[in-house]
């Protein structure tokens, strides 16, 4: 694994034939007309808190958390990264089962680390991690609130100026790690999230140097005591997998397929949690510039980030077929890694 963030795949193709369809193709910005029934309905849907991470430069090199109410009101500051620092680079926060302290990674030019901080922006402290790891992403805390699941990097760099990599587990104040899954210098391992009986951690791996098949991607999950690691879906060498996350109930993965070669862009999917029965959300064209996306606190919605003012993202609203689109935020700042907490 490189220290460059790291977008992991999984193929379209191998999807097309047997996937539902959600919402219809969608070719300018999403509008959601005041007043309208689906105005109204999402209205009565959208409780809670949302956190997410806003770029504050033209660059990308500076970016910290906000939050705001789920209906896009009541946006704050909560963190303030140094100048050259951005939080919540690769993917949303996360946060422990009472929403009131969120663990995020901040990344630096030159390192990498895993921090925590409460929801109103006080106690805000670095997770201690184990010597010889520089690279830390994607944290996702265990719905028990005991575990934190953080891709890692270490070791030398291969021929490939590849490091090894690997998905580790950490006591929720950074004590006790241990590597669950080991992937070496095969694949690229991405964001990590926990069924809610924490009991399963699913993950993105992508082939990259000696992995085969070469360029190819795939959805694993291994038990959170490191047991029983399997691979979920085939291997695809087409468009990438990002962001895995379990719904509410734990029957169904939600993810992202992107533009190969891109960060951005690309449409929704889900399947079951045993990697059958996918099924396409959305149908969006190549302008849009789509990133992570995250469920509800209960499964009926999905916040997301997409095509925005000036060119940059907002947020966004669906439901969880992947129809009624509403937007939250218009501003000309990006916006995306956003997280829902419940009320």
């Amino acid at each position: 694994m490189s220290t460059r963030a790291v977008c992991l795949g999984l193929a379209v193709t191998a999807f097309a034939g047997a996937a539902g369809c959600g919402s219809s193709g969608h070719t300018t910005a999403h509008k959601a007309a005041p007043g309208s029934a689906t105005s109204a309905a999402a209205t009565s849907e959208l409780q809670g808190k949302i956190v997410f991470r806003r770029f504050l430069d033209d660059a990308h090199s500076h970016g910290a958390l906000f939050v705001m109410n789920a209906n896009g009101t009541g946006i704050r500051g909560i963190t303030h990264p140094p100048a050259d620092a951005v939080d919540s680079l690769n993917g949303p926060p996360s946060a422990t089962p009472d929403g009131a302290t969120l663990v995020f990674d901040r990344s630096t030019p030159s390192a990498a680390g895993i921090f925590r901080v409460g929801l109103d922006g006080r106690g805000e402290r670095e997770v201690p991690a184990p010597g010889g790891v520089p690279g830390d992403g994607w944290p996702a805390v265990s719905p028990a609130g005991t575990w934190i699941a953080v891709a890692r990097t270490w070791g030398h760099k291969d021929k490939s100026e590849d490091l090894k990599t690997g998905l580790y587990v950490l006591g929720i104040h950074g004590g006790h790690p241990r590597l669950v899954a080991n992937f070496g210098y095969r694949s690229d391992v991405g964001g990590a999230t926990w069924s809610p009986d924490s009991k399963t951690i699913v993950f993105s791996a992508h082939n990259n140097g000696p992995g085969k098949p070469s360029g190819a991607s795939a959805l694993f999950a291994v038990g959170a005591n490191g047991r029983g690691l399997r691979r979920l879906t085939p291997w695809h060498t087409e468009q990438p997998i990002s962001g895995p996350v379990y719904s509410p109930d734990g029957q169904t993965i939600l993810f992202r397929l992107k533009p190969a070669g891109q960060d951005f862009g690309g449409d929704y999917w889900t399947v079951r949690n045993d990697g059958s029965s996918p099924r396409r959300l959305t149908h969006f064209g190549p302008s849009h510039t789509t990133a992570s996306a995250t469920w509800s606190p209960n499964g009926s919605m999905i916040v997301f980030a997409d095509s925005g003012m000036g060119g940059n993202d907002d947020l966004y609203v669906m439901r969880a077929d992947g129809g009624g689109i509403r937007r939250l935020t218009r501003t000309p700042q990006w916006e995306s890694a956003a997280l829902w907490l419940r009320p």
